[in-house]
């Protein structure tokens, strides 16, 4: 049995996801940053969806953000346990938890998919580094090559809460 379990951020949440979003799209246009979307959505778009998904993460895993906003953070949380997650975010319910080429310069311990709109999110399951990281995972979605896990293969966020409380 799969446990679903939804996020809905409250109304400060919303406010700090839209702030930390606008902020840190600034300043990564303002630095020449390339948004490395997948999606033919607005780079603004993605980046508050990326953060309110970080947010909604952040409050299963029960850690704060981060607050950032001139430094763009390598990693975008870090479990109690002293991990690293980076969290990714789709719309589609058939999502695929995915990760571009050149995460591997900087790899996170685990990716988390979150699927959801603003502001409602729920988790489809994480994968340690290893899982997605590998050769066996490139694939091309229309959009180049990339990392690409089905749900089917992440692990649930139930036996996370087993592994890591």
């Amino acid at each position: 049995m799969t446990i679903t379990v939804s996020i809905v951020l409250n109304e400060a949440e919303q406010k700090l996801a839209t702030f930390l979003a606008t902020k840190r799209y600034q300043n990564a246009r303002s630095k020449g940053i390339k948004d490395n979307k997948i999606g033919d959505q607005s780079n603004m778009a993605t980046d508050l969806e990326g953060m309110a998904a970080e947010i909604a993460a952040c409050r299963l895993l029960n850690v704060y953000p981060d607050l950032q906003t001139e430094n763009i953070p390598v990693h975008d949380l870090i479990t109690g346990q002293g991990y690293t997650v980076d969290v990714k975010v789709t719309k589609y319910e058939s999502g695929k938890l995915l990760a571009v080429r050149n995460k591997i310069k900087h790899p996170s311990d685990f990716y988390m998919l979150m699927i959801g709109t603003f502001p409602t999110y729920r988790c489809a399951g994480f994968a340690p580094k290893d899982d997605l990281l590998c050769e066996s995972t490139l694939t091309d979605l229309g959009k180049g090559e990339g990392h690409a896990l089905n749900q089917s293969e992440l692990i649930p966020i139930g036996i996370w809460s087993k592994m890591f409380n």
